[in-house]
């Protein structure tokens, strides 16, 4: 009797090396979920109608949100430069200095975006890095003003794609506890390694096109930051270097409708004796407050 024989299927080598990671959550997303506990009576239209409107404030929020993302990040990592003009040599350099293959990785109200530290992978990291904050300073204000609050963690540590699109390793585990332990309300904070990461960057003497370039956008990055009343390092979503690295990408509208919602949430926690929460807000509402006047002024 043959015995068959085991079909051997390809090893997969798996790459360890530093990874930066964001870690996004919608606030408020599993509340909304737990109210759908049923399919509606299609046959019953009022019912039919609030199923609707419950999936669209779950589903639709959280699609929304990614899709968001990955536009202002495309938007942030590309340079309007006319190509043309460039030797072949020249145009090599170019393509890998604007390439920034970030990966996105979604489940349930939460995203993961994560890119490569290895330069022969991502010849420049740090626009990657800067391109990762501006997205998730600039999502984060378009969903608070459509009442959809984000909290999240930015950090850099060891990781590896064990799937395709897939990061696992210490650098998740710290962006995940900076959003789920440490931001506490719609902030997003930056981790101890990562700006330890972006001050080297920054201080590296240029040698090289690759070198001078990464040291400036790292300089960017620093620039996006600021310290929060409890010590943490935050995006400074309402500063004056957001403002002017980003344009006219952000109306003053979007703010005033992000400022509102948060004296909304504040109000109504109030209403429901959460103290937790109703403190949180109006953290976030003197955070506001405090940059309201820059805004202001930059219209």
């Amino acid at each position: 009797m043959k015995t068959q024989k085991k079909k051997k299927h390809p090893q997969r080598n798996i790459d360890i090396g530093y990874y930066t990671v964001a870690f996004l959550d919608v606030l408020g997303q599993q509340e909304k979920l737990r109210s759908l506990r049923s399919l509606p009576d299609k046959s019953n239209e009022e019912q039919m109608d609030t199923f609707i409107k419950d999936l669209k404030g779950t589903y639709g929020v959280v699609t929304s949100m990614r899709k968001m993302f990955k536009d202002f990040f495309r938007s942030f990592s590309k340079r309007d430069t006319d190509v043309s003009i460039l030797t072949a040599d020249q145009r090599k350099i170019y393509k890998q200095l604007t390439s920034n293959p970030i990966q996105i990785k979604s489940f349930s109200d939460a995203i993961i975006v994560f890119v490569s530290l290895r330069t022969d992978k991502v010849k420049l990291p740090t626009r990657g890095i800067w391109g990762i904050m501006a997205a998730a300073a600039s999502t984060a204000l378009l969903s608070l003003a459509a009442g959809h609050p984000i909290r999240g963690g930015i950090d850099i540590g060891l990781g590896m794609e064990i799937e395709e699109g897939e990061i696992y390793g210490p650098s998740l585990a710290r962006a995940y506890s900076l959003e789920s332990k440490i931001a506490q309300y719609p902030r997003i904070v930056v981790g101890k390694e990562c700006i330890d990461y972006l001050q080297m960057t920054a201080r590296l003497k240029p040698n090289d096109i690759y070198s001078e370039v990464g040291s400036i956008s790292a300089k960017q990055c620093l620039k996006l930051l600021t310290i929060d009343d409890d010590g943490c390092p935050i995006i400074d979503f309402l500063g004056d270097h957001f403002w002017q690295s980003t344009g006219n990408i952000i109306e003053k509208e979007i703010i005033d409708k992000a400022y509102q919602n948060i004296i909304k949430f504040s109000q109504k926690f109030k209403n429901e004796n959460d103290t937790k929460k109703a403190f949180r807000y109006t953290l976030l509402r003197g955070y506001f407050e405090h940059r309201l006047a820059n805004w202001k002024n930059n219209k």
